[in-house]
């Protein structure tokens, strides 16, 4: 009976992600979606909506944890939860911590700003690799492995390019608005995007609807 309501509290909570990540285009169209990751919604008068978009996504990532307890029990599928686990709480800390402005000086940074990007280096490895590595596990298990795999390689692929991007603009390279780092909203946002539906598919036979 936990795992029937944890996985449908990580559905619920990956559709508020999705809706709140909506929302903010609309509430602060300042923010080019193209140019711009989606933590930058985390500052000015719309932050807390923002703080409800990553909390939401950590709710849905432990959630889905928990509702998979009982059905993965291979040493990758244990990896895997844990992962998911360890991708909650980076996703939690960055609802709780907002990232500074682009750009503040590294030697400025507040303690918010140092935490969110601890949470963003414990989040996005432990997100990705959770889904890969989950998506495998229930490989041999269930019937809609296969559509695992699809939203697991785009947000492999958001992930590639999106770290592409951003190698090639660089610390301490002057902006160029006509760079690369005029795209780098892009991937950042599909990936996001693919990671809730990503929950959304492993939570739904869980959750029985």
């Amino acid at each position: 009976m936990l795992s029937l309501y944890a996985a449908r509290a990580a559905i619920v909570a990956a559709a508020v992600s999705l809706v709140t990540l909506a929302a903010l285009h609309i509430l602060k169209p300042d923010l080019h979606p193209s140019r711009t990751m989606i933590s930058q919604y985390a500052l000015g008068p719309y932050g807390r909506v923002m703080a409800l978009c990553f909390a939401a996504f950590g709710v849905a990532s432990g959630s889905l944890a928990v509702a998979m307890v009982p059905t993965v029990r291979s040493l990758g599928g244990r990896i895997g939860i844990a992962l998911l686990l360890t991708a909650a709480v980076g996703l939690v800390m960055a609802a709780r911590f907002p990232m500074d402005p682009v750009s503040t000086p590294p030697a400025q940074m507040s303690h918010s700003g140092r935490m969110h990007g601890v949470a963003f280096l414990l989040g996005l490895p432990s997100m990705v690799l959770a889904v890969l590595v989950l998506s495998f596990a229930l490989g041999g298990q269930v019937s809609y492995a296969g559509l695992l795999m699809t939203v697991a390689a785009v947000i492999w692929i958001s992930l590639i390019v999106m770290i592409g991007i951003m190698l090639r603009v660089g610390p301490g390279k002057p902006p160029d608005p006509n760079g690369p780092e005029r795209f780098v909203g892009v991937p950042n946002r599909l990936l996001m995007v693919a990671y809730a539906v990503w929950l959304m598919v492993a939570a739904w036979p869980v959750a029985r609807w």
